[in-house]
C-alpha cells in the first residue's frame, strides 16, 4: 500500500502572524497521512505549541518506576524488595500481611519467588490504585522470567496486605492465531464474539472530535457496563473545575452507599474517610462500584447529567437521568419486569420521579426477588462506541495543568487492562465494563482505551460486546476478546 506524508504548513499565514506579533504558541502544525485507495485525509500528528508535554503518571528514575505514596503501592514496593533479599522473616510478614494469611506458607512462597524472579524489578504497571495494584515483574538473571503480581491492601490502619497473587507472564495476551491478523481481519473476528458488537479505531482531531479510521456498528447504541463511570468522572471534573469539590476533599463512606460485590472499598468499614481523588482512581482503576456510588452521591445526579449534555453524545436522554449502581441493580433485581420495562421506556421526567420515590429509598441491594437479565443490554447505561470515544476526547479538554485535568489523568490512567500498553505510549486511559447474570454469564463486556504520544493526535480504541442471551464468556470468550483487542492495540501502535 502506497503512503504519502503531506505537511500542511501555511508559510504565508506564519509570516502574517509573526508580522502582527501574534504569539506562535497559538499556531498548530498538522501532518496528514494520505492512504492510497481511501477517500479522506487522516490527521495522525499535530503539534500544538500551546500544550505542554504529557508527563508520565509513573515516572522512572534510573530505569525503575517511582511508585506513588499510597497504601497498596507501598506494600507492592515492599513485596518487590523481598526479591532482592536473602530471606523474609516471619516478623516482617506479620507486619505487612493480614493475620488471615499463614506466615509460614508465605515465607516459603517468597523463597520460591526469589528463585523464579531473582532481584526482580517492575517493568510494566497495569493497574495502580490506592488499594489495588497489578504489575509485571521481571527477574534480573539470565532466565529473565516475568510474573504478573497483584497486591491489594487496606486503606486505613497499618494498611496490611489482604490479597496477594502471582502468576507467570509470557510476554503477550495474544493467542498465536491472532498474531498475524490485519486490522480488518481482527475487527471481523471481533464481530463474531457476540450477537451485538461495536468496534471503533479512531483519532481525535484538533477540534477534539473523534474521526473513525476503522469501524463496525460504531454509531449504534450498546450497553456500556462500567464505561458509564467515565461520565461520572466528567461530572466530578466539572465540580472540581467549579471548586465545589476539591480532589483532596475528605469523603465519608456511608453504610447506605455499600454495593454488593466488585469493590475493594468494601474492605473498609462504614465511616471510613477517603479523599475524592482516591475514590475516583478506584472507581476507574479497578471499576470499584462502592466508590462509584459514593461519588455519584457526592457530585450529584444533576451535575453529572449536565456534564452528559456537553459530552458529545447524540441523545443525552439515553444516559439521563444517570442511575447510580444500586439504582441500576434495583431495576434489574428488585422491580417486577413490567414496571422495570415501563421505566426504561418512560420520559426523563417520569424516570426521575420514579428514581426519587421508588429506587433511591431502597438503599443498597441486599436481596434479589427478580432476575430482569433482559435489562442488562436494553435497560442499563447505553452509548455507542463513537460516543464513548467522544467522551474520552471531551475529558481531554479541561485546562492543561488544572486540578480537574490532573484528577482525570490520574483516574483514567490508573488501569491499562493488559500489559504491553503503558510503556508504548505517553498517555494511556482505559475503562471497561461488564454486566453478568448468575444464570447465563456475561451479557455485556466492553473495553475502551485512549492512547496518546506527545505531539501526536490521540487514538481511541473501543470494543463493545452485548448479547441478550448472555454467554459472551462461553468457550473462553473473555480471553478471545482480550487477544483480538491486544492485536488491534498492537496494530494501532505500529501505525494505521
Amino acid at each position: 500500500m502506497q503512503r504519502f506524508l503531506l505537511v500542511n504548513m501555511d508559510m504565508k499565514l506564519m509570516r502574517i502572524l509573526s508580522a502582527r506579533g501574534v504569539i506562535m504558541k497559538l499556531f498548530k502544525v498538522f501532518v496528514l497521512l494520505l492512504i492510497s485507495g481511501q477517500s479522506c485525509l487522516q490527521i495522525i500528528f499535530y503539534n500544538d505549541f500551546e500544550e505542554p508535554a504529557i508527563t508520565p503518571l509513573f515516572p522512572q528514575v534510573a530505569g525503575e518506576f517511582v511508585l506513588p505514596d499510597e497504601p497498596a503501592a507501598n506494600q507492592l514496593d515492599w513485596v518487590v524488595q523481598q526479591l532482592s533479599e536473602s530471606s523474609t522473616s516471619i516478623n516482617d510478614i506479620n507486619a505487612h500481611f493480614s493475620s488471615a494469611f499463614n506466615a509460614g506458607q508465605l515465607q516459603s512462597f517468597f523463597d520460591g519467588l526469589r528463585n523464579n524472579y531473582p532481584n526482580g524489578k517492575i517493568i510494566d504497571i497495569v493497574a495502580m490504585t490506592p488499594m489495588s495494584t497489578a504489575v509485571v515483574v521481571q527477574g534480573q538473571d539470565a532466565n529473565a522470567n516475568m510474573g504478573y503480581f497483584l497486591v491489594d491492601s487496606r486503606y486505613t490502619g497499618n494498611e496490611e496486605i489482604i490479597y496477594f497473587y502471582v502468576t507467570p507472564y509470557y510476554g503477550s495476551v495474544q493467542y498465536p492465531v491472532d498474531q498475524g491478523l490485519s486490522m480488518q481481519q481482527a475487527i471481523t473476528k471481533f464481530n463474531s464474539f457476540a450477537a451485538d458488537v461495536g468496534v471503533l479505531v479512531a483519532y481525535v482531531d484538533h477540534n477534539n472530535q473523534c474521526q473513525a479510521i476503522y469501524q463496525s456498528n460504531a454509531q449504534t447504541l450498546k450497553a456500556t457496563g462500567s464505561i458509564f463511570k467515565t461520565w461520572v468522572m466528567g461530572g466530578l471534573a466539572d465540580a472540581v473545575e467549579s471548586t465545589s469539590i476539591t480532589p483532596s476533599q475528605n469523603v465519608v463512606f456511608d453504610a447506605g452507599q455499600w454495593v454488593n460485590g466488585g469493590s475493594v472499598v468494601n474492605n473498609e468499614p462504614a465511616g471510613t474517610v477517603f479523599s475524592a481523588q482516591d475514590l475516583a482512581v478506584m472507581m476507574l482503576g479497578v471499576s470499584d462500584n462502592t466508590a462509584t456510588e459514593i461519588l455519584h452521591d457526592l457530585v450529584g445526579r444533576s451535575v453529572i447529567d449536565a456534564y452528559i449534555d456537553t459530552s458529545g453524545v447524540v441523545n443525552a436522554n439515553v444516559l439521563k437521568p444517570i442511575l447510580s449502581i444500586n439504582e441500576q441493580f434495583h431495576l434489574i433485581f428488585s422491580i417486577d419486569p413490567t414496571t422495570a420495562t415501563n421505566f426504561v421506556n418512560d420520559t426523563e421526567a417520569n424516570q426521575l420521579n420514579f428514581i426519587n420515590t421508588q429506587l433511591e429509598p431502597l438503599g443498597a441491594v441486599t436481596s434479589y426477588p427478580y432476575q430482569n437479565d433482559f435489562l442488562m443490554t436494553s435497560g442499563s447505561w447505553r452509548a455507542s462506541a463513537m460516543e464513548v470515544c467522544q467522551n474520552f476526547a471531551n475529558l481531554r479538554t479541561y485546562p492543561q495543568g488544572s486540578a480537574a485535568l490532573n484528577l482525570i489523568d490520574r483516574a483514567m490512567g490508573a488501569q491499562t487492562a493488559q500489559p504491553e500498553i503503558r510503556n508504548n505510549w505517553d498517555r494511556v486511559w482505559y475503562k471497561g465494563g461488564s454486566l453478568v447474570s448468575g444464570v447465563d454469564g456475561y451479557h455485556v463486556l466492553t473495553h475502551a482505551w485512549l492512547l496518546e504520544n506527545n505531539g501526536h493526535a490521540p487514538y481511541v480504541v473501543v470494543g463493545m460486546t452485548n448479547d441478550d442471551n448472555g454467554g459472551i464468556d462461553n468457550n473462553d470468550g473473555i480471553y478471545k476478546i482480550q487477544s483480538v483487542l491486544a492485536r488491534i492495540l498492537e496494530l494501532t501502535r505500529e501505525g494505521l
